[in-house]
């Protein structure tokens, strides 16, 4: 099964890095001339290819995950089958050894047999009840084999785990118990750990820069204009993210809407997010990794109290996402709602925008000094923060609302006057000494959604126009801000979208070190309990059998888990190229 990493990437034209490198140099060569419609639309092709293969290694991993399970499950089937034989020559051997003067010697070769194929799945420790049969027990010490009984295993499914997390339980008939898989060793505890651990970390992680991307890519070119002279839309699309109800909660039928934050993804991490019920109005966010620890826990919000927005959604500060309620369900202290924002980011991120054309490369705002100023000073765009017609300046048919900031008109070097299209004042400035960011001075920016800056002071009587950008068919503005989302820290807030990408694969090159030394010093224990044993000539499991045993599942968990992860990184690093 692991063989399939080493081919999923044969070639240097696959590589996720080449393919975003590919998407932001076709967009640099469209910026150099927004009015190329063949380059826009080469532009958009690479997009659409990024996303693809954001996809298809989604897809890869989803088909590992499959894999395992199947293995597992093979796995699991084998195990019952050796217990079983082992406890039916159990049985032959008390009959055989029943009749004096009789040697079973050959039946306990055989067992001797499957216990070392046993030991190649599990961790496993053979002892020797009063009448010399063999007892087999798993490492946590409930027994396999007892006598001329077997306990058979089974594969579970933890259905409320975002991940599908799988475990093993051991049937005693009347009831099952569950083994904790960090005990198991073999190559099931490898298969296992490989399935719960570096499985749902790998999907995350790539979730994660799938999710950043399409959210800092959208939000950047909804701040432009396109080739239409429109406001920008989303350039990306990702499907909701899916919530889980607690099986313990009081209204089996209430749920809650969870939504990212517009904007605020860099804040979004690879962790399990649970709203926990603090009361029927109440609630806090608790996050936790992938090993079940609380990583992080929000400040509570009562919905009482607390103003939610326009569609009724509360926003988690620091959490970059927002949660709702069903106002006709019923919410209990103690009820509980799991998601990972991450999970399907990676697998469901598609383009949505149309054509070259909606990239939004011009800036929505013109910005010149008047014919007649008497100074030199000239007058630049500081910021365009918020294009939304219901909470900025813009209007949804292109322009500017009349009592948006237009015109700014110096009474004196150090004053100016802000006004509207009308030639209401809006704002006065006085004692000016920086001519940066005017209108946040003014405390006008963040209503406008955009700011302006001056490089000097102006004479009195000088003037500055704000307008909408209704002409700005060769502008880049707005694209060179999108071209430099390539190499800004915006995946957790510290790293690019390649540099994300290049944790990944140190995180996997970490795990197979660690693993490749622990594999080492088993082939050497190994090795010398062999020829330790080549020297015993009895025919039953001594000491020195036994303990061979016990290095040989070592062995193989760590050649398991290995073999994994070595292939794992062969692909990542295939596909970063």
């Amino acid at each position: 099964m692991m063989s399939s990493f080493d081919s999923i990437v044969g070639e240097d034209s696959v590589a996720v890095s080449d393919y975003i490198d590919n998407a932001f140099s076709a967009l640099q060569t469209s910026i150099s001339d927004p009015t190329d419609s063949a380059a826009r639309s080469n532009a958009f092709s690479n997009l659409e290819q990024l996303a693809a293969q954001y996809n298809d290694l989604a897809e890869f991993i989803s088909d590992q995950k499959s894999l395992a399970n199947d293995e597992l499950s093979s796995n699991v089937d084998s195990i019952n089958s050796l217990t079983e034989q082992i406890a039916n020559l159990n049985q032959q051997i008390f009959k055989a050894e029943s009749t004096a003067g009789s040697s079973a010697n050959e039946l306990r070769d055989q067992q001797e047999q499957l216990v070392k194929e046993l030991s190649e799945y599990l961790d496993v420790k053979v002892s020797y009840d009063d009448n010399d049969l063999m007892t087999v027990n798993l490492a946590s010490g409930q027994p396999l084999v007892l006598q001329s009984s077997n306990n058979e295993l089974s594969l579970t499914t933890d259905s409320s785990n975002p991940d599908g997390e799988v475990g093993i339980e051991l049937d005693f008939g009347s009831y099952e118990i569950s083994i904790p898989t960090d005990e198991l060793g073999g190559s099931v505890g490898g298969l296992i750990a490989f399935r719960n651990e570096f499985i749902p970390s790998a999907e995350r992680m790539l979730g994660q820069q799938a999710l950043v991307l399409a959210d800092t890519m959208n939000e950047q070119n909804k701040l432009g204009l396109d080739a239409d002279g429109e406001l920008g839309i989303n350039l990306f699309s990702l499907d909701s993210i899916s919530v889980s109800a607690d099986e313990g909660n009081s209204d089996k039928d209430s749920m809650v809407d969870v939504r990212l934050t517009s904007g605020s993804s860099s804040e979004v991490t690879t962790d399990t997010y649970e709203v926990v019920m603090l009361s029927d109005t109440s609630f806090k966010l608790v996050t936790y990794d992938l090993q079940g620890n609380i990583s992080d826990e929000s400040e509570i919000i009562d919905t009482s109290t607390a103003t939610p927005n326009s569609d009724g959604f509360y926003e988690v500060d620091g959490f970059g996402v927002e949660v709702s309620f069903d106002s006709t369900a019923s919410y209990s202290r103690g009820d509980s709602y799991e998601f990972v924002p991450t999970k399907t980011a990676a697998s469901s991120i598609e383009v949505s925008a149309r054509t070259g054309d909606d990239f939004a490369l011009a800036s929505p705002i013109a910005v010149e000094g008047s014919s007649s100023n008497l100074s030199d000073v000239s007058i630049s765009i500081a910021s365009i923060t918020n294009t939304d017609s219901s909470s900025s300046a813009f209007t949804d048919s292109g322009g500017l609302y009349n009592a948006a900031p237009q015109t700014l008109y110096f009474t004196a070097s150090d004053e100016v006057e802000i006004q509207d299209a009308d030639g209401n004042v809006l704002a006065t400035l006085s004692n000016i000494t920086d001519y940066s960011n005017l209108l946040e001075q003014a405390g006008l920016a963040e209503d406008a959604g955009y700011d302006i800056s001056l490089d000097g002071a102006p004479t009195a009587g000088d003037s500055f126009s704000i307008s909408y950008n209704s002409e700005g068919e060769s502008d880049n503005y707005n694209g060179l801000l999108l071209a430099n989302l390539q190499t800004e820290a915006t995946v957790g807030g510290t790293q690019s979208y390649t540099e994300a990408f290049s944790s990944l694969v140190t995180e996997v090159g970490s795990l197979t070190a660690t693993l490749s030394t622990n594999m080492d010093s088993s082939e050497i224990i190994m090795n010398n309990s062999i020829a330790a044993r080549d020297e015993v000539s009895a025919v039953s499991l001594d000491e020195e059998a036994v303990n061979l045993l016990r290095y040989q599942q070592s062995y193989t968990a760590s050649a398991q888990v290995l073999s994994a992860a070595q292939s794992t990184f062969a692909t990542l690093i295939s596909a970063l190229g």
